[in-house]
């Protein structure tokens, strides 16, 4: 059980030897998120390890090196997923691969924005309450003030209580919902923090 004293080390970028955790979490997370259609978890974690732009996110480890957290970041050159069919196809073959990234076409990202967007941010459930996402966060803050972002912006959606509370907590102020993500998904939250 970690000790809640223990501040975590925050890297920016996934070494490779981590990919393989920070696919795993992040596919845990998010991985209704990412594709419409179930898969077996293995599927999926292969999708995000080949789809994964290990430089456009910051990974929290715990004092033994392991990866106990994870934040994807968005900007104006695109996200912590590579959008093009290439991942789909490295892990379903030539055709369902295109077919499978034919149906993740469905998605709607959020509107372009100056903001950095944080593209999901996920901690393992024993990591949790150990300040772990707020340390993600004031790197992630003070990296985006680093490029000139005027703020950062996160997504939530809207029947997520627990997660809008915790954005709130840590100072992101709600702006209007939106129609984010697939077609048949409710209205999410963005919230916004300014640097």
């Amino acid at each position: 059980m970690p000790g809640p004293q223990i501040p975590p080390r925050i890297l920016r970028g996934i070494p490779p030897e981590l990919q393989g955790a920070a696919a795993a979490l992040y596919w845990r997370h998010f991985g209704a998120q990412v594709l419409p259609l179930p898969v077996a978890a293995r599927q999926g974690v292969a999708l995000i390890r080949a789809a994964m732009r290990a430089e456009r996110a910051l990974v929290a480890l715990a004092p033994s090196g392991r990866l106990v957290g994870i934040v994807g970041l968005r900007g104006a050159g695109g996200g912590f997923l590579d959008p093009s069919a290439e991942g789909f196809v490295a892990v379903w073959g030539p055709a369902r691969g295109r077919l499978r990234h034919l149906a993740a076409g469905l998605y709607r990202p959020g509107a372009a924005t100056s903001d950095l967007v944080l593209d999901g941010i996920a901690v393992l459930p024993q990591w949790r309450r150990q300040g772990i996402a707020r340390a993600l966060i004031r790197c992630a803050a003070a990296h985006a003030s680093a490029l000139g972002h005027p703020a950062l912006r996160a997504e939530v959606q809207a029947g997520n209580r627990d997660g809008l509370a915790a954005w709130q907590a840590m100072g992101f102020r709600p702006l209007a919902r939106q129609r984010l993500g697939w077609p048949w998904s409710a209205p999410a939250h963005v919230l916004r923090l300014p640097l």
